[in-house]
């Protein structure tokens, strides 16, 4: 086996799982030596219910592995039992009550094993030297995603509450602003391109201290991301002057942000699933331009038409694909919850306003509760729409189910088709309003 020329054990690699790769290994030196590049993918997770933080920093330090890293994930999600137990079981109803009792029984039992690892693990925020380290010696690493959201558990039963229910997912809210401010000290060690964070705790920037520290952190390492997509969570911010110096802050971190193609801004308001944060982008940020911004998505949010329409237009020079919009916090059999209010103004206005307008648009797509709250509102303009492409613009037709036809404020959902249609080619406007001029598309 010796003999064999070095490309074809490479070859017998590629088409190996990991497991047949560690079997392969044992064989010999020789195929053990070639090996050592197939033990692990481009991608790596991180979980907190096991040690993953040493794997990692041991991988980073290995100076053949830790070049093969190019992505990785780190999950600080956790359960909320009592939501979850009530979830699985009405989800498993119909079940035969044998099989239910069978899986809903095995399922928790290896979420208990898992706890119970968790808790002779170390805290992530309490090796910040271990976490800097592995951060620095990933030279080739320029995916993080960081997520407050997914199941950390490969355990099917929990995978699917997690996903239907958002109230399952649980947040230490201090524990998650020391945990992101030890990665934001870690961004400061890498040449990352693209960084997710979902559930960002918009409290933490509130703060002065905690706000120098990302400043300091994110000031140069932000300027390097061509894809920033940010999920911001601010269920605590009560009082108006908190709220101001979080959303200040979080202009200045996007702001730093300056070289992004791809941007998304939520809001998902856990204490009020369908509540709007109330955002003024001239506030957040202060008339700046992302000069190669080309997809925007804006999610969950309450806002001024004529402020929302100043903001995208500024971009109109070479954005291609706008999302408004999205499932947001919305329960399985739910329509989306992420949609756009609009405090002053009416949709018919800002549609018309960008009509015409964003020369390289390619693409628009519409998902939520879309609604004019505002009291002096002129428009009784009120949609829900599913969604029809996902974050990706891959479609989605099939997915869609008639189970998901009634939003929860009783609409009947439809398909944003028509608005598109009507951004990039003209005709009559295809909202709620009665009187419409038709608009005739540019000559090409």
């Amino acid at each position: 086996m010796e003999s064999l020329p070095v490309e074809l054990v490479r070859l017998i690699y590629e088409s190996c799982d990991l497991f047949s790769v560690k079997n392969l290994r044992l064989m010999s030196s020789f195929f053990a030596e070639i090996g050592l590049d197939y033990l692990m993918g481009s991608k790596i997770n991180v979980v907190s219910w096991r040690d993953d933080v040493a794997r990692l920093h041991s991988i980073a330090t290995h100076q053949r592995l830790r070049s093969a890293i190019q992505s990785l994930t780190i999950n600080f999600a956790d359960v909320d039992e009592y939501n979850a137990r009530h979830a699985s079981f009405f989800q498993h109803y119909l079940e035969d009550p044998e099989e239910r009792n069978e899986r809903l029984q095995a399922a928790w039992l290896a979420y208990w094993e898992a706890k119970q690892q968790r808790m002779t693990v170390p805290a992530f925020d309490s090796r910040p030297d271990m976490v800097l380290e592995a951060f620095r010696n990933l030279p080739n690493l320029r995916d993080l995603d960081v997520t407050f959201t997914r199941c950390p558990f490969d355990i099917e039963v929990l995978d699917q509450v997690f996903q239907g229910l958002p109230s399952c997912r649980k947040m230490d809210r201090d524990h998650a602003a020391k945990n992101l401010a030890l990665i934001a000290s870690a961004l400061k060690e890498t040449n990352l391109t693209s960084l997710t964070i979902d559930r960002f705790p918009l409290e933490t920037l509130r703060l002065p201290d905690e706000r120098r520290h990302w400043f300091d952190c994110v000031s140069t390492s932000f300027a390097k991301l061509t894809t920033l997509n940010i999920t911001v969570d601010p269920s605590t911010l009560k009082l108006p002057n908190q709220r101001f110096k979080a959303i200040k802050g979080l202009g200045h971190i996007l702001r730093c942000a300056a070289n992004v193609t791809h941007l998304t801004l939520a809001f998902h308001t856990y204490g009020m699933p369908k509540h709007k944060f109330i955002i003024w982008f001239d506030t957040l940020l202060e008339g700046f331009t992302f000069e190669k911004l080309t997809d925007l998505k804006l999610e969950g949010i309450s806002c001024d038409e004529e402020d929302l329409r100043k903001f995208i237009l500024r971009h109109a020079g070479t954005l291609e694909r706008l999302r408004l919009g999205g499932r947001g916090l919305a329960k399985a059999h739910e329509g989306g919850l992420g949609g756009i209010h609009l405090c002053r103004g009416t949709f018919r206005g800002l549609f018309v306003g960008l009509r015409n307008r964003l020369p390289k648009l390619e693409r628009i797509h519409l998902e939520g509760d879309f609604e004019c709250v505002g009291v002096e509102r002129s428009s009784n303009e009120a949609y829900s729409f599913h969604g029809v492409t996902n974050d990706n613009w891959e479609d989605m037709s099939g997915d869609w189910r008639p189970g998901r036809a009634v939003s929860s404020s009783g609409r009947t959902t439809r398909d944003c088709l028509d608005f598109e249609r009507y951004l990039l080619e003209g005709g009559r406007y295809p909202g709620s309003t009665s009187v419409s001029p038709a608009v005739v598309a540019p000559a090409q």
